[in-house]
Parts: structure tokens; sequence; C-alpha cells
């Protein structure tokens, strides 16, 4: 079996290996991607409502398909699919006529040729309608709630993978399971085909199983303050200093190491000084379930065609497979062997 992921991220602060600095680190960390996927999650629900008039009484969610299954008795597989294909096949069906319909007006809007109330009027009308000035340049509408839907799902998974431990992990992890109901309800996910081979992408479905990677490496470690050989410079990685926010040419903040951010710079915040790698060389990389860097996770696991053809009935050889796992009630989570 085959598999492909992320070993280590490098340019970034990495939490400690343990101790109460890595807590409050992954703590941080978890927290800030949690807010990002909640608001991005927010912002496709308003948009949903309130830009393309969907109600959200109409719009499935992961909680409620999960309690009506429980309700009906539906506890085969092919049941369960078939209910949420239907339930959620008519909540997409009904946006994407509510977006053409106030994307593609029966009669063409087209700006007064001199009066400017009028003009004004018009481009509020454009902008009610999520259509750009210029009028032969029409954004997708679709596309953009997805790319945020999708987005946001990303950063649920990467938040419960830092809050794992903490007091928020069942918060994390049901938000994700809404967020990919959410993704895969309304949008539909793939499972991959390329190299001639079937790949499991689904992020929820990965974010259950509990084990990552840990990477034998030699790099260099500076410190995120001052940029000089952390053993040696003045700051102590359990202590936090007031911090002039800067952002190098690639954008990366010198507090929290994230390309974006809410700081700001030349403000002052206070902070603790992170070991950030550069010039790091793999040696080795191991299976572990708790991995230094909590986004060291696989991001596609091959799939046999025997599974496949069990699960299908017959070999797909290269065809599109729609998958539908993020829209099941959770089945848990899957745990690294013991090897003793």
């Amino acid at each position: 079996m085959r598999v492909s992921g992320l070993v280590i991220r490098t340019g970034v602060p990495l939490p400690p290996a343990s101790g109460s600095v890595r807590l409050a680190m992954m703590h941080q960390d978890g927290v800030t991607a949690l807010r990002e996927s909640m608001r991005l999650n927010g912002q496709c629900c308003r948009s949903i409502s309130l830009t393309w008039g969907l109600s959200l009484a109409r719009l499935p969610s992961w909680t409620s398909t999960t309690e009506e299954i429980h309700r009906r008795g539906l506890w085969t597989m092919s049941a369960q699919r078939d209910f949420l294909i239907h339930v959620w096949s008519q909540a997409r069906r009904q946006l994407r006529t509510d977006i053409a319909a106030r994307t593609l007006p029966s009669r063409p809007i087209r700006p007064p040729a001199s009066d400017r109330r009028g003009h004004r009027q018009y481009l509020a009308l454009a902008r009610s309608l999520h259509l750009p000035r210029d009028t032969s340049q029409l954004t997708d509408p679709w596309h953009d709630l997805e790319a945020a839907a999708r987005t946001s799902l990303a950063r649920a998974v990467d938040a419960y993978n830092f809050l794992e431990d903490s007091e928020l992990s069942d918060l994390a992890h049901r938000h994700a399971h809404h967020v990919a109901a959410l993704v895969g309800g309304l949008f539909g996910c793939n499972i991959e085909y390329s190299d001639d081979t079937y790949w499991d992408v689904c992020r929820l479905t990965l974010m259950h199983s509990r084990w990552g990677m840990s990477a034998g490496f030699t790099a260099t470690r500076n410190c995120s303050l001052c940029g000089q050989d952390i053993d040696s410079c003045p700051h102590l990685l359990d202590t936090r200093y007031n911090v002039t926010v800067r952002h190098d040419a690639d954008g990366a903040c010198n507090v929290c190491g994230r390309l974006n951010c809410p700081h700001t710079d030349g403000e002052t915040v206070s902070a603790f000084p992170r070991p950030v790698m550069s010039q790091l060389q793999l040696h080795e990389v191991s299976l572990v379930s708790r991995p230094r860097d909590p986004l060291a996770r696989f991001t596609k696991i091959e799939l046999s065609q025997e599974v496949l053809r069990g699960g299908l009935g017959e070999d797909p050889t290269g065809r599109d497979i729609c998958c539908y796992r993020c829209l099941h009630p959770c089945s848990g989570f899957g745990q690294l062997p013991n090897r003793d």
C-alpha cells in the first residue's frame, strides 16, 4: 500500500516534543485554526441564506441527518447512503436554482448612460447579485462558495490535529463533521484517480485515522524572535517576551510563523520564542500516534482494486467514483496498531 503525506513543516515554528510549552502552542494554533474554519463556514452559510436566498431551515446538517438516520433505523451503509443523497441533492438543486436566478436575471442589467443616481443603483444591484461592475467578466459564485467551504474543512481538520488532547477536542471533532457534510453534500467529493491508482483523499476520513509521521532528520534550529541559534540565544522557551511584529519577504510572521495572520508590522505583542527549522536533511520516517508536528499526517492512501470491486460490484477502471463517507454518522477513530 502506498501513501502520501506531510512529514514535517519547515520555515514555521514547531512545538517542542513535550511539556507545557507544547501544550500552550498546540492550544493556540488549534484555536486559531478552529476560529478560521468557523469564520469561513459562517460566511458560506450567510451567503447561502442572505445572498442566494436558500433558507438555512432547508439546508441539511450532519447532526440533523445523523439523528434522522437513527430515528429511521437505517443501519446499513447503502440505506444511509440513499437517504443522504436524497436529502442533500434536494438542497443542492435548490441552491443552484437560486444562484442561477439571481446571477442570470431575465433582463440584462445595464448601467444608465448618464443618470448618476441610476448608475449608483445599478452598482448596488450588481453587487447584490454577485456581479462585477464589468458584467463581461462574471464571477462564479458556486466556485467561490465551494472554495471557502473546502478551506474551512482543511482548517477544521488542522484544528482537530492540534486540539486532539485538549478539552476542545470534542468541539473540534463535531465541527469537522459539520463542515465536511456541507462540503460533500453540496459540492460533492470524488475518490482521486491518478497514476493508474485510486486514492483515498477524504480529509474527514483521513482525520479519523489517528496516526502520523515522525521524521528523523538534522536541521538548524533558530529562534523565532531573534533568528540566532536557539541553543545559544538569550530567549527562554517557557517565557513570554514583548516582540515587535515583522513579516519577512515571504510574508511569514516572526511571532506566529504564519503567512496569513492578524498581526500587523510594527505592533508589539507578547509571545513565546519558538524554534524555526531550516536547512533540513531527512534521514528516516516512522509511523507514530502523536507526531512531533501535529500536521504531519497522510494526505492520501492507496485503495486496493479488490476493495473497490467488492464495494462497487465491478472494476471501476479509471472512472470517477463519488464518495459519500463525510455525510454518514461518525464510525469512530482508528488507532495505530500496538506492535508489542
